[in-house]
């Protein structure tokens, strides 16, 4: 029963918590709808005030276009100024508008409107007007007039001022006028000084400033201060202000700049009208929670009764079944342990068969008694029954192997695969009592970790060399440069046959040094180079056409083997070319008579191949493994820095530069290049 309230309490809680979430989301939803038009509002107030300076735009044009009409007349009268006004303004939307025509004194040669309203302003029209120059208009404000000027110049002087004036209010009342905001929403205007130009619910109130408002001038406004903040730019283009009945409203206004005048249009609505529509749903959704609860809450109380009879007629039939599944578990868990142990064994041999290494039985004797896949694999054949004598004579069991240890040995060349490096690891097999039965031994190919390693060996030799090569060339080249400075000096001053002679000679040995620290400084900053996509045949046959006429390469016979399908290499082209000349000038090199160099281009998996291979003398087994080390170099003149420096590039492209070689059968050099390069160090 217990268990029964706390479901009830729960749908309690739960429909508490919805109409509460109700209550929030409908605030927060009015407070969204509220905003979303007050955008709209800024929107249309927006567009009011783009009409009102398009307009103001156009009746400039309109009296440039006027005085310009009238220039080209020798005599105006007053046919021809009604005239070219009527057609001027015939069919323009023009609003209702004071024109006239003034000399330069002032003096009202024609007229059309209210006389009296303008005659004020004529000092200021003229004085505006004698300051524009030909073919303009200008803009005069007061605080209700607005008047456009231009000049009606004679043989480049000022004869007449044509002008165009209207009054503010009707500027305010043609475009604000009929702008509604929703049912009860109005436009209205009001100037940058903070006088009110047009106001739909107070016309009474036009003209009044409200930094002077008095008592009767809180009909609509509880303050003034939103209002101050907008003129003096301190508020954002929308926000909510209470009117003197106490209700919410929404404001939204944007700014007329026109000449020397600003006005401001706002756009003003009741919360509350914006609001209602949400209201109302809101109230609907509240009642159809609160019928959903009722109804949820009688319908539970009848699926509790009805449920408690089902949960009784259940646990019955329940009890008996859990006997019969705990017999039923006893009778498989027999048959689970002895699949068990057949799975053990199977994983047990799978493991065995599939770890990356061979693993062999050997007695005590020496003899092979078991052996997995993988190492049948490496020896080629099955060994199981062979000596380790038979195999590997350096794979002999020894005594030391009796004592409770692991040893591990490496070796090369083990069944005849050449150029392989294997690691042997012995352990021996112990029995219950601690006595030997035999040995378990694990063979592992090591070739890649042990040409890693040597690479890693490599590179900290270059890097260190790098470093030295730096130091050595920063501290020889200052005083360098100023022995080759003075030299230059003497060499011009000297006259003597003999001082001049052995000057030259210390000016090409000093020359010489510089040569070679500049290697060294290149060496040891060599750049990143640009990556890019490059054709390795269009880089080998560049490189080649760049030495091939050569006068060493004279008796030398250059064959290109290059595979057209070789797929693009993200790669610097300008290091790459460096690589393959040097190589190149080292295969002449060691070819001093004649000979033959072939170069080869293939794709090896994702691998591009390049081989250098000459017919020349050859390197001698002990220099295989010091030509890659800088300086050092079996040439008379030779820096040694070639193949240090060919080797770190394609170090750089995650490629390998290696090199075969017997003494008299010449040289291979092969440079492995992933087509990948790019993502690689730069």
């Amino acid at each position: 029963m217990k268990g029964y309230l706390l479901i009830i309490g729960t749908l309690i809680v739960i429909i508490s918590a919805l109409i509460t979430l109700n209550v929030f989301f409908q605030q927060s939803l009015q407070m969204e709808i509220a905003e979303q038009f007050n955008k709209q509002q800024l929107f249309l107030s927006t567009s009011i005030a783009d009409n009102i300076k398009t307009y103001i735009q156009f009746m400039k044009e309109e009296v440039i276009e006027i005085t310009h009409e009238l220039s080209q007349k020798d005599v105006i009268t007053r046919t021809d100024f009604e005239s070219l006004i009527k057609e001027e303004l015939k069919h323009k939307g023009i609003l209702k508008a004071d024109i006239g025509l003034l000399n330069t004194k002032g003096d009202f040669l024609f007229f059309k409107g209210d006389e009296k309203a303008i005659k004020p302003i004529v000092p200021e029209i003229v004085k505006e007007g004698l300051a524009i120059k030909s073919g303009n208009s200008n803009i005069l404000g007061t605080t209700s007039i607005v008047t456009i000027l231009s000049p009606i110049y004679k043989q480049n002087q000022i004869k007449y001022i044509f002008f165009f004036s209207f009054a503010i209010y009707d500027i305010a009342h043609h475009f604000v006028s009929n702008i509604k905001s929703g049912t009860s929403g109005y436009a209205w205007m009001i100037a940058k000084n903070g006088d009110l130009l047009y106001h739909p619910t107070q016309p009474g109130m036009v003209g009044r400033n409200l930094y002077k408002a008095d008592a009767t001038c809180f009909k609509c406004h509880m303050s003034f201060d939103l209002e101050k903040r907008i003129i003096e730019g301190k508020a954002s283009n929308y926000g909510r202000y209470i009117a003197a009945s106490g209700e919410d409203k929404i404001i939204a206004f944007s700014t007329a700049d026109i000449g020397n005048l600003s006005w401001i249009i706002a756009m003003s609505a009741p919360y509350s009208e914006i609001t209602r529509a949400t209201k109302q749903s809101m109230k609907l959704y509240s009642y159809l929670i609160i019928s959903i609860f009722i109804t949820t809450s009688i319908v539970s109380a009848l699926l509790i009764v009805f449920n408690k009879k089902r949960i009784q007629a259940e646990e019955v039939a329940k009890r008996k079944q859990e006997l019969e599944k705990y017999a039923l578990e006893l009778e498989n868990k027999v048959s689970e342990r002895t699949t068990e142990l057949v799975s053990e064994k199977e994983k047990l041999n799978t493991i065995v068969s599939a770890i990356g290494g061979g693993i062999v039985l050997i007695d005590k004797q020496g003899k092979i008694q078991w052996a997995n896949q993988m190492i049948k694999d490496m020896a080629g054949m099955d060994i199981t029954g062979k000596s380790c004598e038979d195999i590997c004579p350096d794979c002999s069991i020894f005594e030391t192997y009796a004592r409770p240890n692991i040893e591990t040995i490496i070796l090369s060349n083990l069944f005849g695969q050449k150029d392989k490096y294997f690691q042997v690891t012995t352990a021996p097999v112990e029995g219950i009592g601690g006595e030997i039965h035999g040995y378990i031994r694990l063979i592992q190919d090591v070739t890649e970790m042990k040409k890693m390693e040597e690479q890693i060996i490599h590179s900290e030799k270059l890097a260190s060399i790098g470093r030295l090569a730096a130091g050595i060339a920063h501290e020889i080249g200052n005083p360098l440069t100023s022995i080759f400075s003075f030299v230059q000096i003497l060499r011009e001053m000297e006259s003597d046959d003999f001082k001049k002679e052995s000057l030259e000679t210390i000016y090409f040995h000093i020359n010489r040094i510089s040569d070679i620290l500049k290697q060294l400084s290149g060496f040891s900053k060599m750049p990143a180079g640009e990556l890019k996509k490059c054709q390795i045949n269009e880089i080998i046959e560049t490189s080649i056409n760049l030495i091939q006429y050569d006068k060493k390469a004279k008796n030398i016979s250059i064959v290109k083997e290059l595979s057209p399908s070789l797929p693009e290499v993200i790669c610097d082209g300008n290091m790459l070319s460096q690589v393959f000349v040097n190589l190149t000038l080292n295969a002449i090199d060691a070819m001093p008579d004649v000979g033959t160099l072939t170069v080869r281009s293939t794709v090896k998996g994702k691998d591009v191949v390049i081989q250098f291979e000459d017919t020349g003398m050859g390197i001698p087994k002990e220099d295989l493994t010091r030509i890659f080390d800088p300086f050092y170099t079996t040439k008379e003149k030779g820096t040694g820095l070639g193949l240090a420096v060919s080797y770190d590039i394609i170090k750089k492209m995650n490629g390998t530069l290696s090199v075969e070689s017997e003494t008299g059968k010449g040289s291979v050099f092969t440079i492995t290049i992933p087509t990948n390069t790019g993502k690689g160090e730069g």
